[in-house]
């Protein structure tokens, strides 16, 4: 079992919603064929910043990509990451079901001070079955 993602709030946060697994055939003719392969999306993305963190902090994420095996792993988001999202909004991202996450890359990691950093993540995220 990974260790739990660091209860942060993002300083910027990037959400693309998943698409649904259809196909579409288009004939000579011009007419087209929609065929849907299941109901569920796939292909979250998530990006996060977090901007001016403490080396502690820093430690704290590329620990956790470590215990991940860099991205074989996937894992659940803490409700702090959503901070300032309304209801509405987070469903999409916390849906009832769950989304399990993986890093796409390792963290990028922008030296600001000594002891003071900013990193930005991408994940990637799937429906939890």
């Amino acid at each position: 079992m990974s260790r739990t993602f660091p209860s942060l709030k993002p300083s910027r946060r990037s959400f693309k919603l998943g698409t649904f697994p259809t196909r579409t055939y288009r004939s000579l003719a011009g007419t087209t064929v929609k065929r849907s392969f299941g109901n569920r999306p796939f292909g979250y993305e998530l990006r996060l910043s977090f901007a001016n963190i403490t080396d502690a902090v820093l430690t704290e994420i590329l620990d956790h990509y470590t215990d991940t095996s860099g991205g074989f792993t996937r894992f659940t988001l803490p409700s702090a990451i959503f901070a300032g999202m309304d209801a509405t909004s987070r469903a999409y991202v916390q849906s009832p079901g769950g989304i399990r996450w993986e890093y796409t890359g390792p963290p990028q990691v922008e030296s600001v001070y000594r002891g003071i950093s900013t990193v930005s993540i991408d994940l990637a995220g799937e429906m939890n079955v």
